[in-house]
């Protein structure tokens, strides 16, 4: 019987020896691509272009305890809280910025969701970086750390030296950003709050004859710088003393500004707008109100003190001498990848 136009019939012995042959042809083609995959895989192994190793690592390392650790810069966002004894005149010329009264690193660990304070003693000595007169870079020199934001450079601000300075100081972390406030912004903030309430340690009456021992007052208006910057007319005249109350006072003020913040999605940009004209940053205050909304619930750590030891220095002044293995151990544990 003939075939009929337009169709195709093939016994199925030749459908069935098609079928071997195609299978055949699929599985040389996995074959070679298969041999052309390895061939590739062994030239990227050997050539290694294109790779992603290590281009997550940041570039401060650490040699500790015979191997190279390595900071954990995509996790961390470090500030750098400045307290100016003074404001600083138009007129002052380039090592005339003012002293840092206080030095505060708030380390923001995103990985642990947690926030660590770590406080550096003013006087604690370190390698500065200094300027020419005409603002050039002229090396180092090991000084009070508060001295730092007294230099500036033809393109670093005092801030910014200060920042260079405790970034040297712990191992080369690296510092994101600066805020400023100068010594009349401390009232302000302060009030702004509604004030903060303490216990008094040491007896305070040389500054104001409410400022008794054993006391516990809300500290409002000038009662709140004289609790944080009083210093060599009372207590036992040091800064270490201070800073212990430094540390009282921030706790308390945190402690406060957390509850302020729960209760009022509005209560920073009021802050912020009260100490208007004695704070300064090197980022906007958008986004230091966008990150301290994002990250205020993270675990507070308790404050850290970096281990050391006060000293008289040779010209009279006070010196704080760090614990070089001791702070190894504290930047190794807060900010290094082992």
């Amino acid at each position: 019987m003939p075939e009929k136009k337009g169709t195709f019939t093939r016994p199925k012995a030749i459908r069935a020896i098609c079928m071997v042959a195609l299978y055949g042809v699929i599985l040389l083609a996995a074959v070679l691509i298969g041999l052309e995959w390895d061939r590739r895989t062994a030239r990227e192994t050997t050539e290694t272009f294109g790779s992603l190793e290590g281009r997550f690592i940041s570039d401060v390392s650490l040699n500790y305890r015979g191997r190279t650790i390595y900071y954990r810069e995509n996790e961390i966002t470090n500030y750098l809280l400045i307290g100016m004894d003074r404001e600083k005149e138009e007129t002052a010329d380039f090592q005339d910025g003012g002293q840092a009264d206080f030095l505060m690193l708030l380390s923001i660990d995103r990985r642990n969701r947690a926030i660590t304070p770590v406080m550096i003693d003013r006087d604690t000595m370190a390698q500065v970086p200094i300027y020419g007169v005409f603002g050039n870079p002229a090396g180092t020199r090991r000084m009070q750390i508060c001295l730092a934001q007294a230099f500036s450079g033809s393109n670093v601000s005092g801030s910014e030296n200060s920042k260079r300075a405790v970034s040297t100081l712990l191992s080369g972390i690296k510092i994101d950003h600066y805020l400023l406030l100068d010594m009349e912004g401390i009232s302000l903030l302060n009030d702004a709050v509604g004030g903060v309430t303490v216990t008094l340690a040491d007896d305070l009456t040389a500054l104001d004859a409410r400022l008794k021992k054993g006391e516990t007052i809300l500290l409002e208006g000038k009662l709140a710088e004289h609790f944080v910057r009083g210093r060599t007319t009372v207590a036992d005249g040091t800064n270490a003393s201070r800073m212990t109350r430094q540390k009282t006072y921030l706790e308390a003020l945190l402690k406060t500004m957390q509850e302020k913040m729960r209760k009022d999605g509005l209560f920073l940009e009021n802050v912020f707008d009260s100490i208007s004209g004695h704070m300064e940053s090197d980022t906007m205050e958008s986004v230091l109100i966008h990150d301290a909304n994002a990250y205020y619930q993270y675990d507070w750590k308790e404050l850290i003190l970096l281990p050391g030891e006060h000293r008289l220095g040779e010209d009279g002044f006070a010196e704080f001498w760090p614990d070089e293995a001791a702070m190894t151990e504290t930047v190794v544990n807060l900010w290094f990848a082992r």
